[in-house]
């Protein structure tokens, strides 16, 4: 593609659970790296990008990290249009993000949707007893321990959690309606079931279905009213790291959907 072209597109990625934990385990700290990449072409651009193709393949993460990148790339489409490719999965924060993009592609096996918030509160209270272990709490109010996994949840605390989680799905519906306002039958399937593409695109979640390849041509022909032999492509693939190549290497062949373990998440 143009290698002496003046016209550039970027190429970001989105891998794996969404969080604001920086681990350089597996060589792949996509969180901060796409959120410094578009930072950067927010604020300067200066390698004069025309266009930004993202590549999610992740099953979502904590709630506010992936706010903050929805809102980025919203942010950003104006006058530098984003469109998203959707690898094996785009869920719940994930999908938060592709939906502030101008166009969504998905691979007819992908999954997506998902839009709804969780919190897991763990309780070791018998494992304690069992240990013979007990635990003074000193706290300055009664709501100043919640979530202690050491007792029981009191009703008051419970309902207080709820409240939090319904706040947060509310935002989140909220958003989607904002970034995709042809979205159909919202209420329904923002219950946090997960969608395959087929179904997401015949409620104008998605915009189309596609490989990355076909998301790439549309943004550069539809979008930028261009010709792909006028553009250069700078590839921001990660490269894994010697723990993540070695682990690959002896991982069976599954199909599977995983869930992140944030306290609040998307």
């Amino acid at each position: 593609m143009g290698i002496f072209s003046g016209k550039k597109i970027l190429k970001l990625y989105l891998n794996g659970e969404i969080t604001s934990n920086v681990s350089k385990l597996n060589g792949d700290d996509s969180v901060r790296k796409l959120k410094n990449s578009l930072l950067e072409v927010k604020q300067t651009n200066k390698d004069n990008y025309k266009g930004i193709l993202l590549k999610i393949n992740s099953p979502g993460g904590a709630a506010a990290t992936s706010e903050e990148l929805a809102k980025l790339v919203f942010s950003l489409r104006q006058d530098v249009p984003v469109v998203t490719s959707i690898g094996d999965s785009a869920c719940s924060g994930a999908y938060m993000i592709a939906a502030a993009s101008n166009y969504i592609f998905a691979n007819v096996l992908s999954w997506t949707g998902s839009i709804g918030v969780i919190m897991g509160v763990p309780n070791y209270q018998e494992l304690a007893k069992k240990l013979g272990v007990s635990f003074k709490t000193i706290k300055s109010g009664k709501m100043k321990d919640l979530g202690n996994p050491f007792r029981e949840m009191t009703p008051d605390e419970e309902n207080y959690l709820e409240t939090l989680v319904k706040q947060a799905h509310a935002e989140f519906v909220n958003f989607i309606k904002l970034t995709r306002p042809n979205a159909i039958n919202l209420d329904e399937l923002a219950d946090g079931r997960v969608l395959d593409a087929r179904t997401a695109l015949e409620n104008n979640l998605i915009d189309k279905l596609g490989t990355e390849d076909d998301a790439l041509t549309y943004l550069i022909t539809e979008i930028l009213h261009g010709n792909e032999k006028d553009f250069t492509i700078t590839d921001t693939a990660p490269k894994p790291g010697f723990l993540k190549r070695l682990l690959d290497m002896n991982s069976p062949i599954t199909i599977k959907f995983e869930l992140p373990n944030d306290f609040q998440r998307f």
